[in-house]
């Protein structure tokens, strides 16, 4: 009776452990990143196999993270079988080098308990190295131009922003030199900005091809490809007043993201010198008068506040010392705003273009759109 007895009590333990492990492979689901999990070193233009291990899972996406904050994503690829176990990732020609990289794989599509996991450290991604800037214009569909190329004058906009306050166009020179020196970019650097007395296209060297400082590829010897952004200065030029649908494949998305909001002031003698309705990043304040700035440089890029010194809300702005400007139907209104002419986004006829002469006050950064001297 004891061995029969202790044979029923393993063949209990038997049957329920295999109950359990069918219920598990059959309802239990599984999703693990097998590579690329971290430390590993990458090169753009190449392809690479990104690996998992799944179970019970019919659908994965995967996205690419850069930077420690994981804010900056984009899609690899959505909606494909887990069952393949991998997926052939080209990374993007373009794709910027960095050390601070990771991908992520979930359950597609994804919902609140879908399933997720993470590289377990940062991989690299190196830029291209390329025979030539042919192979990197092919690819993006775009001219790319070597750094020996005769005549190239190199372009970027500031990391940072910047209030109205800019120390004047000194100061504001200043700044470009200290970041194309912290993007290790050599050379003489200076703001493209204007003021009541100085037009942008009078004090700075304008002659030449215009390329985007930022190298996109890696060529033998320290010679790297850099983005064709105009033949000369008015080609260039030119690119800031077309539709925001034509752009897009002119400019790489965060230069373009940057030629909405810089700093410009007086370009040239059209420009205008005072007088200037402020355009508003959400809604226009209640009262009228602090629409319109008498200024169009932010009092020669020296001050960083909203309205002129002495306003107060409510009073309309009638005390004789503010200045005085006209709304396009001709009515005088104290202008009490403070305003420097910036580029930003309009409307017309139904379509986004980028324009180089709105009002924006003076309190909100801006960036600063520099070149080399």
């Amino acid at each position: 009776m004891k061995k029969i007895f202790f044979w029923i009590i393993i063949g209990v333990i038997v049957v329920g452990l295999t109950s359990w492990m069918i219920y598990r492979l059959t309802t239990e689901k599984k999703l693990e990143l097998v590579y690329p999990k971290g430390g590993e070193v990458l090169k753009a233009n190449e392809t690479f196999k990104i690996a998992w291990k799944s179970r019970n899972i019919s659908k994965v996406g995967i996205i690419l993270i850069k930077g420690a904050q994981g804010k900056d994503a984009k899609w690899i690829v959505k909606d494909v079988s887990a069952r393949s176990k991998k997926y052939d990732w080209k990374i993007f020609v373009w794709e910027q080098p960095g050390q601070d990289y990771k991908v992520a794989i979930f359950e597609y599509p994804w919902k609140e308990g879908n399933l997720i996991d993470y590289s377990d450290d940062f991989f690299t991604i190196l830029g291209p190295e390329f025979a030539s800037c042919d192979s990197l214009s092919v690819a993006a569909e775009w001219p790319f131009l070597p750094s020996d190329f005769p005549n190239l004058r190199k372009v970027f906009i500031s990391s940072k922003n910047y209030t109205g306050n800019l120390e004047r166009l000194e100061g504001a020179d200043r700044r470009c030199q200290e970041e194309a020196k912290e993007k290790g970019f050599s050379g003489d650097w200076k703001a493209f900005l204007g003021d009541d007395t100085n037009f942008a296209t009078d004090r700075l060297k304008l002659d030449g091809i215009f390329v985007s400082a930022e190298p996109a590829g890696s060529l033998p010897k320290g010679k790297t490809c850099h983005r064709l952004l105009g033949t000369n200065f008015d080609e260039f030029w030119k690119k800031l007043s077309e539709p925001l649908i034509v752009n897009n494949p002119k400019f790489e998305e965060n230069f373009l993201k940057g030629l909405k909001n810089m700093w410009l002031g007086r370009i040239n003698s059209t420009s205008t010198r005072e007088c200037v309705n402020i355009s508003f990043e959400d809604y226009p304040p209640s009262q009228p008068e602090r629409n319109y700035s008498f200024t169009t440089t932010c009092q020669n890029w020296t001050t960083d506040f909203e309205t002129v010194p002495d306003y107060r809300p409510g009073d309309g702005g009638e005390r004789k010392e503010f200045p005085v400007c006209f709304t396009p139907q001709g009515l005088r209104i104290n202008a009490v705003g403070l305003a420097g002419l910036a580029s930003g986004v309009t409307m017309r006829d139904g379509q986004e273009f980028l324009t180089t002469s709105l009002g924006k006050s003076c309190n909100v950064p801006r960036k600063l759109l520099c070149l080399q001297q």
